[in-house]
């Protein structure tokens, strides 16, 4: 065989060379600066750099850690040696001709069969026996300690538990370890547990630092749930009332009970869609306060999630002639939760602030006292 001449990766074409190796998912469509990988599994991962800013095709996946030249690229996905691509690439007969479809099949994903109802009531409640109630001492006590001001540990209702470790799989599938779990669980009008939800934390109290493939924070997870679960709602505290505060994620919903030091009821539904499907016996209750989160207009739809379904469970409600409450927040992206710790310093600094003063008058006062007093042993001496 001829000795194959230097190629100059940097004088290919690779836009045009790509197509004949590469399935056009593995392409990207301009409009995503991140898509599926050729190599793993991974959805939003994989990129392929702009000959500006790489001209010799340069590559690079987050979930494989890999990247390289072009060449590596082709090398990894067909397996052929890089002789036989060095080749193909100063001949022009990319791929040898042979079409993608033909010369790569794709490795089909496997999927893991459904579980059945009862086998996710199962698994959910071997997780609830496996966890106990949350004590000082505990990673979750610190969390919601450093997260709502002024809220007491006696005041954490029954359904709320803390896991001493639970396996954690990220957004990849793989395996990271346990960590120490805030369990929730949401029951039906029944009382019949439906859904778990799970917050994993760090031993010092802190969200586990794991993302989602779109780089979101990823530490609340919920379990696989039955049919008709949606609804289902999680008793926060230890109060029952005629007024019933409902809230969407349990940080609002401990704000809520620092907020009133434990005198209503609090349910969080876990999320907007629950909220808006609340399921609870509404009987039972005169006055219902929705927390409604203020969140980022959704460009599809044209309103904000949080406050589109509250107002739709607030409608519902007014229906069966109950008084109903919305308090919203003015600030988008800022939930109840953000607005106590708020209201909860300021209260703090004046409540200091006429201590202080109060200190200062009975200072004053005592010295006036003892400065008459002294007067009157003068005059009688």
């Amino acid at each position: 065989m001829r000795e194959l001449k230097k190629l100059v990766l940097e004088d290919l074409n690779w836009s045009n060379i790509f197509p004949h190796y590469l399935d056009s998912r593995y392409l990207g469509d301009g409009k995503k600066r991140w898509w599926a990988c050729p190599l793993c599994d991974g959805e939003e991962t994989f990129r392929l750099y702009s000959p500006e800013k790489d001209p010799k095709g340069g590559w690079y996946c987050a979930r494989c850690a890999k990247g390289g030249t072009g060449v590596r690229l082709i090398h990894e996905v067909t397996g052929k040696p890089y002789r036989e691509i060095y080749y193909e690439l100063e001949t022009g007969n990319y791929n040898g001709g042979i079409p993608v479809e033909v010369a790569r099949k794709v490795k089909p994903v496997p999927v893991r069969p459904e579980k059945s109802d009862e086998q996710k009531c199962r698994a959910m409640q071997v997780a609830w026996d496996g966890a106990g109630p949350v004590t000082a001492e505990s990673p979750v006590w610190a969390y919601l300690a450093s997260r709502i001001p002024g809220l007491q540990i006696e005041w954490i209702g029954k359904d709320v538990r803390y896991h001493l470790g639970m396996e954690y799989v990220d957004a990849w599938g793989k395996k990271q370890g346990k960590f120490p779990v805030m369990l929730l669980r949401a029951r039906s009008p029944a009382g019949k547990p439906r859904r778990l939800h799970r917050t994993y934390l760090t031993a010092d109290g802190a969200k586990v630092p794991f993302l989602t493939k779109k780089g979101k924070q990823r530490a609340k997870l919920e379990m696989s749930a039955p049919d008709g679960s949606f609804g289902s709602s999680v008793l926060l505290n230890t109060t029952r009332s005629r007024t019933l505060a409902l809230v969407e994620g349990s940080e609002t919903g401990f704000a809520v009970v620092a907020r009133y030091q434990n005198r209503i009821e609090v349910r969080s539904l876990l999320n907007c869609g629950g909220l808006e499907r609340a399921d609870i016996r509404w009987d039972h209750y005169d006055h219902v306060i929705i927390y409604a989160d203020r969140d980022r207009v959704d460009a599809r739809h044209g309103y904000r999630p949080g406050e589109h379904h509250a107002n739709i469970l607030a409608d519902r409600l007014r229906s069966l002639g109950k008084r109903v409450s919305i308090v919203r927040s003015v600030v988008e992206g800022v939930d109840f939760c953000d607005v106590w710790a708020q209201q909860y310093k300021r209260r703090t600094q004046r409540y200091e602030l006429a201590t202080a003063r109060r200190a200062m008058r009975d200072e004053a006062r005592r010295r006036n006292l003892a400065l008459a007093d002294g007067s009157k042993v003068c005059r009688v001496v």
